[in-house]
């Protein structure tokens, strides 16, 4: 796997938009890297190699949001149904049958923004919020684990709870950080990581950092409507995109 001019090129560009991207909303980063790397690399490679700055932005987000670590408690089920999930699918990378997981998280990403309101209930603490939230975690960590996308599901379930801004950014950014070191581990095991891939990794992580801190001062500048709008239109976006690549392009 050699590395051109113009695939650092696309790599630089690709990583760039996508931390942007996370910066202002705390997703985006492997939704929108990741199939312009695996047009360049393969999708297995660019599986691999987007994992290394997942890692690093989501730990740059909860050391920017570290104030809210007080939200981690109450969300542990959801880390260990989520890790769980990853696991699984570090171990079926590439596996799996795409089109039947584009179709299943379109309806659910379809059906939490139009009736989540009603699905979660005002109480995060009753029954059915507490069952929906490892369902819809697990099954985003199976997704990271085997295409490193887990934002549409994932980010359309913690929409649905109304969160602020800030809240919404670091809760996501605390799953998908665990389920990013879950890939590390499990590819790092299956020998995923040759030396020309970590280097790609690291080279990438200075687009995507560079590019996050701009999207994270773009964050502070939008009203909580606005925010919301985001998310919505990225979520959109992150459905239409999936359905793109996986039935069309």
């Amino acid at each position: 796997m050699g590395i051109e001019l113009r695939d650092l090129l696309i790599l630089v560009a690709g990583l760039g938009v996508a931390g942007l991207a996370k910066g202002v909303s705390g997703m985006g980063l492997p939704l929108i890297a990741t199939p312009i790397l695996a047009g360049v690399f393969g999708p297995r490679a660019a599986v691999t190699i987007v994992t290394i700055p997942i890692f690093a932005s989501n730990s740059l987000l909860l050391l920017q949001g570290l104030r809210r670590r007080e939200l981690l408690p109450g969300i542990v089920p959801l880390f260990i149904a989520s890790a769980v999930g990853t696991a699984i699918g570090t171990l079926l990378l590439a596996n799996l049958d795409q089109r039947t997981f584009a179709i299943l998280i379109t309806l659910m990403v379809v059906t939490f923004l139009a009736r989540g309101d009603r699905l979660l209930g005002d109480d995060p603490a009753a029954l059915r919020a507490r069952i929906l939230g490892p369902v819809v975690c697990f099954v985003g960590g199976v997704l990271q684990g085997t295409t490193s996308i887990a934002s549409p599901l994932v980010g359309s379930y913690f929409h649905a709870q109304r969160l602020a801004a800030a809240d919404f950014v670091f809760v996501l950014a605390a799953i998908f950080e665990l389920n990013a070191i879950v890939q590390l581990v499990g590819y790092g095991l299956q020998g995923l990581y040759s030396p020309e891939v970590l280097a790609i990794g690291l080279l990438g992580l200075v687009p995507t950092l560079l590019a996050l801190a701009g999207g994270i001062a773009l964050r502070g500048r939008l009203d909580p409507v606005r925010f919301r709008q985001l998310i919505v239109a990225l979520l959109v976006l992150s459905v239409a995109n999936l359905l793109w690549r996986t039935f069309i392009a």
